[in-house]
């Protein structure tokens, strides 16, 4: 019976420590947010982010998701969204536009840094995030309003059913405390899931299966595996793994480059392309549309990053020169 439990204790314990993590980030924004909204502040920011949000075809609180995002990340992007859907209702379309860029460009301060102890430029790789954060929602925008698809209510499986309350902390407390036990078991879902899948050797298939397509992009030989790593866990994991070879002077540095600007665009597909679906964004724009995009952004980025000048490349990659042949 104990051996049966354990995983099971192993699963909740891992998952205890992450939500811990999380919830030092996620109480103090839960507060901030809520109290700006008790000031009046958002409806200040959503005037002023109006016009920039109408581009994408999103309500302007839509803002301070993407706000969020790119500074914190997604679970406490989860926390703005459960305080914003009462008072605005997102279409299917709207999250499946605002999901696909904050996948695209979410919690820089953390990434970022990784993707620069990998010698990448951190102004290089962070313009090139942002640039993509933006056409995908040109893009997403444009094809979803053109074809008049997704036009639904979102359904936002994280969101807590509304009922009559009194508008006081006490409440707002009580609500709040909803939410974080519904994250905490998503999350939990998630780890149970990534350890289902490398349980079951799906992952080394996938692993397997996809990367002869990174060298096709030209990333290396030794750098595709780790880059898969990075694109089916996240970039933390990949690109962990990248600087370690890094720092060994085993990969050729221009297929480094291009492993951590792609990674930087499509990396996570897993937990984070799932739990944007449970903010109310449909599989086929935040996976879909996610990959297909950033493959396209990536072949051109990669073909001139191959054949820079090595002075011109210095600006963008500062770490030393590995095998040229890689």
């Amino acid at each position: 019976m104990h051996r049966f439990l354990t995983p099971f204790l192993s699963l909740f314990k891992e998952s205890v420590i992450v939500y811990w993590g999380l919830l030092k980030i996620i109480v103090p924004v839960m507060i901030i947010v809520e109290a700006c909204i008790r000031a009046g502040l958002i409806e200040v920011l959503s005037d002023w982010t109006a016009p920039f949000m109408s581009l994408f075809g999103l309500p302007a609180e839509a803002a301070l998701l993407l706000a969020t995002d790119l500074l914190v990340g997604l679970y406490p992007t989860a926390v703005v969204l459960l305080a914003l859907t009462p008072e605005v209702s997102f279409t299917t379309a709207d999250m499946t536009v605002i999901g696909g860029m904050i996948l695209f460009a979410h919690i820089l301060p953390v990434e970022q840094v990784i993707v620069k102890r990998a010698g990448v430029s951190l102004i290089f790789s962070c313009a090139t995030r942002l640039i993509a954060m933006v056409i995908y929602g040109f893009l997403a925008h444009w094809i979803i309003s053109g074809l008049d698809l997704f036009n639904e209510p979102a359904n936002i499986l994280i969101a807590i059913e509304a009922s009559e309350t009194d508008g006081s902390w006490t409440e707002w407390i009580i609500s709040s405390a909803k939410s974080l036990f519904y994250i905490f078991w998503i999350l939990t879902a998630l780890i149970a899931m990534l350890r289902l899948l490398e349980f079951l050797g799906i992952t080394k298939w996938i692993l397997k299966a996809l990367s002869p397509a990174l060298r096709l992009i030209g990333i290396g030989p030794n750098a595709a595996p780790l880059t898969m790593v990075g694109i089916l866990l996240g970039l933390s994991f990949g690109g962990g793994l990248i600087i370690r070879e890094v720092d060994k002077g085993v990969l050729n540095p221009r297929s480094v480059c291009i492993a951590m600007i792609f990674l930087g665009f499509c990396h996570s597909l897993i937990e984070d392309t799932l739990l944007v679906i449970a903010f109310g964004a449909h599989w086929s724009g935040v996976l879909v549309g996610r990959v297909l995009l950033s493959i396209l952004l990536i072949l051109p980025l990669a073909f001139y990053i191959k054949r820079m000048p090595e002075g011109h490349f210095r600006l963008i990659y500062s770490r030393k020169t590995g095998p040229a042949n890689e």
